[in-house]
């Protein structure tokens, strides 16, 4: 099933309100030593499309049988279907003032209203030549001298040599990319048709066939897709259930299950970054609050605290002081304090930092030794989940079939292994989400890294195999 969460965004659009909606769980529908571990389809990148196959705008679904997540879908006659380009809307006179802070990064500048998620601009969505401003007596300003603009995120500010001040009000009108699933179904009579998707700036939902038809594939249009021509990374066929994720779940929370299973009070901690602070997200879709529920329901009669210590743009080794979290504001660097994790004697602490994807290897071992370090003498348990995807700064779409493990996901899985802590391995449900049809760049609430409500699920699936 799949269900939306709609947000308008600033500016006028061409196409209409820009909305925003997010899959829900709904099934196939919606160094060295830590190689031994990993899955044999792991070793390899990209999986094939076939028997399908892409020709210049096109997806030529041939004639045969498909398998669909188990089930033998038969296709009666070879069929040609085309996809349309990727999707734009248009945003004329938007008001705003430019910001006298050359744009960079994520927020620094003027935010684009109409490429405005949550918390960002949309990455890649903004088209960069299509800027334009002019200042309230109708005069175009000068692109590098008057203003300046940041387009990864659609950031503007003021240039150089400004004719306008940062409180003067100007008026921008610039174009940026939309995206869109659409879904290939094929009907009881073995004919295949194209469904097409409603365009988005953020989590597009596959449309969902009103008969008896089955979805067989769904093709992506992501942002910054300018070309008319296809590539099979674009194009996803359900060739698996969510069931057939081959996950690396180590259970080993002996202690807190049984007083879980004795009806004895305990004490959860989650630990992490902006993803476990919720985020981009509703309260009651982040993966803690929706863990306490999941356990409060198949331990009715256990007492149970969930605390949830998280700040957005950390990393493990900054509460340890491993190195510095010089980018936070000063609130947020007391708050980054390992102690406050030990302070509060937790049976288990259930832990999730994408952030962790930047750290070296060295880093990496020093920090979670030291975790490891302070928790066992303590009886905390500790149960890691390795992280959700994230768009890579290459915007490479074949990103999202390359089940290659990151150093990250290598690492978590041996450290657990070794050192016999629970993991959930929430990494390999996002490596698997293209062979269920899903291209994971459609589930971030941000467009970049944040999930939605479906990632967020995620994370409490592979979590309570722990609890299990």
């Amino acid at each position: 099933m799949l269900s939306g969460l709609q947000q308008s965004c600033g500016g006028r659009a061409s196409v209409g309100p820009i909305s925003r909606r997010a899959f829900v769980a709904g099934g196939a529908a919606l160094a060295a030593g830590a190689a031994v571990r990993l899955r044999a389809a792991a070793s390899s990148a990209a999986a094939s499309i076939a028997p399908l196959a892409v020709d210049g705008d096109a997806v030529v679904v041939g004639r045969g049988v498909y398998p669909v997540g188990g089930r033998q879908v038969r296709v009666r006659d070879e069929t040609r279907l085309r996809i349309d380009p990727v999707d734009t809307a248009t945003v004329h006179d938007e008001e705003l003032q430019l910001g006298d802070k050359r744009p960079s990064g994520f927020h620094v500048g003027t935010r684009l209203q109409g490429t405005r998620t949550r918390s960002i601009g949309a990455f890649r969505a903004l088209i960069g030549d299509s800027v334009r401003i002019r200042d309230g007596a109708d005069r175009w300003l000068k692109r590098g001298e008057d203003y300046l603009v940041s387009v990864s995120f659609a950031l503007v500010g003021l240039g150089p040599k400004p004719g306008v001040a940062p409180t003067d009000p100007v008026f921008a009108s610039y174009s940026h990319y939309l995206q869109r699933i659409d879904a290939i179904v094929v009907d009881a009579r073995g004919e295949a048709r194209l469904l097409r998707g409603e365009p988005e700036l953020a989590t597009p939902r596959p449309p969902v066939p009103a008969d008896d038809a089955t979805v067989i594939a769904h093709v992506h249009r992501p942002l910054g897709a300018a070309a008319p021509a296809l590539a099979e990374a674009q194009v996803f066929p359900i060739v698996a259930g969510p069931g057939a994720a081959r996950t690396e779940t180590v259970g080993r929370l002996r202690t807190t299950l049984r007083k879980l299973r004795a009806g004895e009070p305990v004490k959860v901690v989650c630990w992490g970054d902006s993803i476990t602070a919720g985020a981009d997200v509703e309260p009651a879709e982040a993966w803690p609050q929706r863990l306490r529920e999941e356990l409060a329901q198949r331990f009715p009669r256990a007492p149970l605290e969930v605390v949830n210590h998280s700040i957005g743009g950390t990393r493990s080794a900054h509460w340890l002081r491993f190195v510095e979290p010089t980018a936070l504001s000063k609130t947020a660097a007391e708050k980054c304090r390992f102690e406050l994790i030990l302070n509060e004697r937790p049976d288990v602490v259930v832990m999730e930092f994408l952030n962790d994807i930047t750290l070296d290897s060295d880093t990496l071992r020093r920090t979670y030794a030291a975790i490891d370090a302070e928790f066992r003498p303590r009886g905390i348990e500790w149960v890691i989940l390795t992280p959700s995807q994230k768009i890579p700064e290459t915007f490479d779409l074949a990103e999202m079939k390359d089940e290659r493990p990151r150093l990250l996901d290598a690492f978590l899985r041996e450290f657990a292994h070794q050192r016999g802590h629970s993991l959930g391995d929430a990494a390999a449900r996002w490596k698997h989400l293209h062979r269920e049809g899903i291209p994971y760049f459609a589930l971030f609430n941000n467009a970049y890294n944040h999930p939605n409500a479906f990632g967020h699920g995620l994370f409490v699936e592979e979590a309570m195999k722990c609890f299990a």
